[in-house]
């Protein structure tokens, strides 16, 4: 069933309100070929807002569960748990935050063994390598990259972390790889530049409407050879105001792009802090640490090259890897609002050159990347993510210049590194503590 197992009748959450009655489809899925299930002998379901416990042990038909509630309105995520005969916790999955309504409608939870990497239920049609990618508030868009003859692509495709399903959109206006690609309102995505079939960079602007039925539609914002740049980066500061790296740096702002004259260059690794007013501020790290903030660009003094950045849960940025000419196993701490600066030392496992990171609300997971002789490292380090002490190394496939992202119900999506493939991973950590 391509790595989907339904439970008998599993949870059908049942919120009534004022006599209406709504109804939630609730289906577990797996990793193809994955025998998580198998011995989960309890099977326990909890809906986070308003809180709800329940269980059910295993039948010949599988397990039966429902809840009822009032339809609140609040925001509520499911828990799933699966115990085995002895009590130990052996799956687990977790939906997004989602509305206790009256309406109908269904989620799909991916169940794994706890605290690991699996392959997700689906995958490409075909191998790709260097996809770009940018959050939405339902899963991740995934665009361009290379085919594995190498040959940059057309693809882009959503990934939703509600149904874990990959719904393909109506194919690149032109085949693309080195997107820098960023969320807008309204169901929008911009991606800008790239590298086109003919080895050129280019200097286009496109937003694709996520909202057209039935894959999407396209529409070109700009046009300007003289801004061409590859493999750089968009990075958000809010209100539909943009930062793009590279040189010269620009500003895209309610779709209008601007060269800065304030700054010569800005290098592709950096994260940012957005405000409702675009007034966002932003961290960028090469062998300076660079801060952007109050519409101006200071220093704030040494950084490492072929580090990793994230945006963490608090507002802090963390620089993690890279080093020159020795690859560091350290992870810099900053805060973009005091220029505040905090080592934390042998945060790694293993020294790591552009290696990728997400953070989600418990974890910051560092990805892949290379080692000192330029192999990608098959491990990913989950540290905890408020102090980035390590918590555990785990396996994951090879590859580098993996594009990693957190999905809204605290899993970690990996595709599109080098070598090219057409899997996705995704990390699935314990339940949270309650």
């Amino acid at each position: 069933m391509s790595g989907r197992a339904l439970v008998a009748a599993l949870a059908p959450l049942v919120c009534a309100c004022s006599g209406t009655v709504g109804t939630l489809g609730v289906e577990l899925t797996t990793a193809p070929g994955s025998h998580v299930l198998d011995a989960v002998d309890t099977l326990q379901l909890t809906l986070t807002r308003p809180r709800q416990v329940i269980t059910a042990q295993r039948t010949a038909a599988g397990f039966d569960l429902a809840l009822e509630v009032d339809a609140s309105g609040v925001g509520g995520a499911l828990i799933v748990e699966g115990f085995d005969a002895q009590g130990a916790l052996v799956a687990c999955g977790q939906s997004p935050a989602f509305s206790v309504s009256a309406i109908n409608a269904d989620i799909t939870v991916y169940v794994a063994a706890p605290r690991s990497f699996a392959v997700a239920p689906v995958a490409f049609r075909a191998a790709h390598s260097e996809l770009s990618g940018a959050l939405l508030a339902y899963g991740v868009v995934l665009a361009g990259g290379r085919d594995a003859a190498g040959s940059p692509s057309t693809t882009i495709a959503i990934y939703d972390a509600y149904h874990h399903t990959l719904v393909e959109g109506v194919a690149l206006p032109a085949a693309r790889t080195g997107l820098a690609m960023a969320a807008g309102g309204a169901g929008g995505v911009y991606l800008f530049g790239g590298t086109g079939a003919d080895g050129t960079p280019a200097g286009t602007l496109w937003r694709f409407d996520t909202t057209v039925a039935p894959n999407g539609s396209y529409s070109t914002v700009s046009e300007q050879a003289a801004l061409a740049r590859t493999d750089q980066l968009l990075v958000p500061l809010g209100a539909e105001r943009f930062l793009i790296t590279g040189s010269p740096p620009l500003t895209l702002d309610r779709g209008v792009l601007t060269a800065r004259t304030d700054i010569a260059a800005l290098p592709p690794v950096g994260a940012s802090v957005a405000s409702a007013d675009g007034n966002g501020t932003a961290v960028f790290a090469d062998a300076q640490l660079v801060r952007y903030s109050d519409g101006a660009f200071d220093t704030l003094g040494s950084a490492r090259p072929a580090a990793g950045a994230t945006t963490l849960p608090d507002g802090r940025i963390a620089i993690v890897g890279g080093g020159e000419p020795t690859l560091s196993r350290d992870a810099l701490v900053v805060d973009p609002a005091t220029g505040a600066m905090t080592t934390i030392h042998d945060a790694l496992s293993t020294p790591r050159s552009h290696p990728s990171l997400a953070a989600t609300s418990r974890h910051l997971v560092v990805v892949g990347g290379t080692d000192m002789a330029g192999a990608p490292i098959a491990t990913a380090d989950v540290l905890d993510v408020v102090t980035l002490a390590p918590i555990a190394t785990l396996p994951i496939a090879a590859r580098t210049a993996t594009f990693a992202a957190a999905l809204p119900n605290d899993q970690v999506l990996l595709v599109g590194g080098t070598p090219a493939s057409e899997q996705i991973e995704l990390f699935t950590p314990e339940p949270p503590a309650r």
